[in-house]
């Protein structure tokens, strides 16, 4: 959504947290003293740059694109303070480069300044102005879907008087905005007119409070605000201009140590210059703590609601009810850490329309030298709406560097964990065997006749096994290795149309790989490892169509294989292993009486096993690290989705009644976020844990001209399950996770030229997860992990609204390898 004023950021600064937060509306709430000691004026420079993944960079329900983005944000901030009085002037701007999507290409910044002058010892007066330009996100209702984002300036200012007597106080302020929305063009290059939104917002505010305490206080606050456009009527020939109101009681908390923050609740009403747009009389309530729990970790919560103004055509505008929660980890003088989730309601006045908002973060902070510290962080954006089109799901991943004129001493501290002798793990022969699963995902094309073409996405599942022996050499903290490996599989997927018509498919029986393996040496003697690898695998495929005679092959083709596991000591010779796989095959021909078709794809398997080093792992390279406690972090990986399709279907033609029974699947790319809790019970670990994804991802049916065209796509799940394990003496935990997932899912099925029969659906549905997967530690705080999940989701079942009606029934799974990082708490 888009902040009414720069106001907002200057009173988040100057004051604490405030009731009814409305567009131009002060910030009334009490505040200690702020003028300071006499001292000099302080200049912080500072400079960011980094690089962010954007796996959908225009927020859209249906076939995102996603794009590498690059931002350098400069920035300044002078401060001073005398007898009496402060200052402090501040410059930010980020410029933002797409390496595919130059135009959603953007410069912003902003300058603001912003003072206070004591008028008596417990009164002053404050103030401040700002200057602002910005571009409207995508993620905005009220985006017009430019070439390129709505670029805005905002000019405002604010100023106010505070006064305590005794235990009676009073604050008073007003601020004012004046917004300018330039426009953009679409994409047939003619002008979206945004002039219609420009507008001044000017607000003023009043709170009474009363000290019940030194430290808590009853108040009462009054605010009012006043929208006015610069067109009278904008291009919907409505006149949006409103008054609007917010009372409220609460009750606030400060100057205390470890806790502060408030309470309140009353009644916030906006009304409107057109009697055609609804005017809003709801209930409010808000609310803001800071815990300080321990000394080095911090709880923040918020809860807000508020009248956002917006353009769309029929509505007035929408209230936002806003509950959030962070808590943040400084775990010494280097590395530190954050977790946070936000929800927000939207309801939308005058139209049938309700957004439900979820975003989840997590990052990591090191400070690699005084000035000089590196970032990363992830960022899970959930919209879901009763209208489709305003769904989306997004995931953002950042890497970057920042430079801190301001940045205070590295504290010196002990090493968190105990050092290991690296060049003695790891190393020497090894053998070792596994068993685990894998996922087969074919495309077939080919042509069918009066059909024209025809492309399906075939997916199939099954066990897999494996021996594998190798060679490797510790150098210094990293380690090198080769391996040789033999695996037997039974992944297969079958297309079975009867009667009259094709059936054909293929399965993976065989497979022999050589391989390099690579990665750190952690601390404990286990192995994060990444390998690249030559592999030859044997496929046996069959075809049949119409009735003829069957035609069966084997093909056995090469393929890159890429792959990434954890070896994790379970004693002095013993390791446990977790690896995942994919190899991307050569196509291939598959003949039938008729033709031939076109089978290529890829395989991804996940291998669970035990190996033996004939070098032994020193008893020194033991590690204490429990595994207990809150958790938070993010993770991505490889996430094979599939549905098996049992149908009738019905046509003019002989036949007349068909049964389809066939396995289709996709695959793509998942980021997500966890959080969660555990105990350890001796080496026993137990615990509970909560997951968010968002993905577009999908397996498409095309036969064109004249056929049937569907398709399934997989838009994100979240869910919770339980998580028991077995801690080693090396600092790894190896789990077992089972839980409840709720995924959703967008089907389309055309059949026929009456686009008013087509299906276009979407629907959630609860499905049963479970899983393995191993957390090795990084640090005594932050640990990696590598997890494998299957999920079986409830059925979606329909009947086509046709006269020749096609019954269908779509049972929906996932094959899901994650690697991701986490920090405990």
């Amino acid at each position: 959504m888009l902040l009414h004023g720069a106001c907002e950021a200057a009173f988040a600064q100057t004051l604490p947290a405030t009731a009814t937060r409305q567009s131009g509306t002060p910030d009334t709430s009490d505040t200690s003293d702020s003028a300071g000691t006499p001292s000099g004026f302080k200049v912080v420079p500072g400079l960011a740059t980094g690089v962010t993944y954007d796996s959908n960079v225009y927020a859209t329900p249906a076939q995102p694109q996603s794009d590498l983005l690059f931002t350098v944000s400069p920035s300044l901030q002078v401060t001073g303070q005398g007898n009496g009085h402060s200052l402090s002037l501040g410059l930010q701007a980020t410029e933002t480069r797409y390496r595919s999507n130059s135009n959603e290409n953007s410069t912003d910044y902003q300058l603001d300044a912003s003072g206070r002058q004591r008028v008596n010892a417990y009164g002053e007066v404050f103030g401040g102005v700002g200057y602002a330009r910005a571009h409207e996100d995508r993620t905005s209702p009220d985006d017009v879907q430019g070439t390129r984002p709505t670029v805005f300036t905002d000019a405002s200012t604010y100023l106010g008087l505070s006064q305590r007597w005794s235990a009676v106080s009073l604050r008073v302020g007003g601020t004012f905005d004046h917004l300018i929305f330039r426009n953009v063009r679409d994409a047939a290059g003619d002008a979206i007119d945004n002039a219609d939104r420009n507008r001044n917002v000017v607000g003023v505010g009043l709170r009474l409070g009363y000290a019940l305490s030194p430290h808590v206080d009853l108040f009462t606050q009054g605010t009012y605000d006043e929208r006015t456009y610069a067109r009278r009527i904008d291009d919907n020939g409505l006149r949006r201009g409103s008054q609007g109101d917010s009372w409220v009681v609460g009750v606030a908390s400060h100057d205390t140590r470890d806790l502060r923050g408030e309470f309140y609740a009353g009644w916030l009403s906006q009304h409107y210059a057109d009697p055609r747009l609804p005017a809003v009389a709801v209930p409010t309530a808000g609310a803001s703590l800071s815990w300080r729990v321990t000394p080095g970790t911090t709880l923040d919560a918020n809860l807000s609601r508020s009248v956002e103004e917006t353009t769309l055509p029929g509505t007035s505008s929408y209230v936002d009810t806003s509950v959030g929660l962070q808590v943040r980890r400084v775990f010494d003088g280097r590395l530190s850490a954050y977790a946070g989730v936000d929800v927000t309601r939207s309801d939308f006045r005058g139209i049938a329309r309700r957004d439900d908002l979820f975003g989840a973060s997590v990052g990591v902070s090191y400070r690699i030298r005084r000035h000089l510290q590196l970032d990363a962080n992830y960022q899970l954006l959930q919209r879901h709406s009763n209208v489709a089109d305003a769904e989306y799901g997004r995931n953002e991943v950042y890497v970057g560097v920042r430079m801190d004129g301001g940045a205070g001493a590295i504290a010196a501290r002990e090493p968190a964990m105990t050092p290991s002798p690296w060049g003695a793990v790891a190393g020497g022969f090894y053998l070792g065997a596994g068993t685990g699963y894998g996922a087969m995902g074919t495309r077939v094309t080919g042509l069918r006749g009066e059909h024209g073409t025809y492309r399906g996405d075939f997916a199939g599942s099954g066990a897999t096994e494996a021996l594998f022996a190798g060679y490797g050499l510790a150098i210094d903290r990293w380690y090198l290795g080769a391996e040789a490996a033999l695996e037997s599989s039974r992944i297969d997927w079958l297309h079975d149309k009867t009667p009259s018509s094709r059936v054909f498919g293929t399965d993976e029986r065989r497979a022999r790989s050589v391989a390099i393996l690579g990665g750190p040496l952690l601390p404990g003697g286990n192995l994060l490892f990444a390998s690249a690898e030559r592999l030859r695998a044997g496929f046996d495929s069959s075809y049949a169509e119409k009735g003829g005679t069957p035609h069966g092959q084997s093909n056995a083709r090469w393929a890159n294989a890429y792959g990434l596991g954890i070896d994790a000591p379970l004693g002095r010779h013993l390791f446990a292993r977790a690896r995942y796989e994919v190899a991307h095959f050569e196509g291939y021909d598959v003949r039938y009486e008729g033709g031939e078709d076109r089978f290529t794809g890829s395989v991804g398997r996940f291998l669970l096993g035990v190996g033996w080093r004939f070098g032994g792992v020193p008893e020194a390279t033991r590690q204490d690290v429990d595994p207990g406690g809150f958790y938070v972090g993010a993770q991505g990986g490889d996430n094979r989705f599939g549905s098996r399709l049992d149908a009738i279907q019905r046509q003019a033609e002989i036949p007349e009644v068909t049964h389809f029974l066939t396995d289709f699947g996709g695959r793509g790319t998942q980021f997500g976020a966890f959080a969660g809790y555990g105990h350890r019970f001796g080496a026993i670990y137990a615990g509970v844990e909560v997951e968010s994804d968002a993905d577009n991802m999908a397996w498409y049916h095309q036969k064109e001209p004249g056929g049937r065209v569907f398709s399934i796509e997989w838009r994100g799940s979240y869910g919770a399950s339980l998580r028991l394990g077995y801690a080693t003496r090396y600092g790894a935990l190896l789990y077992l996770r089972g839980g409840r997932v709720k995924g959703r899912f967008a089907t389309t099925y055309i059949k026929g030229e009456n686009a008013k029969a087509w299906v276009d659906r979407n629907d959630t549905r609860t499905g049963n997860r479970f899983g393995v997967g191993m957390d090795v530690p990084l640090t005594k705080a932050v640990f990696v992990r590598l997890d494998y999940s299957v999920t079986h989701f409830g059925a979606i079942a329909f009947t086509t609204t046709q006269a020749r009606a096609d019954q269908l029934h779509f049972a929906n799974w996932q094959y899901l390898m994650r690697i991701g990082a986490g920090v405990r708490f």
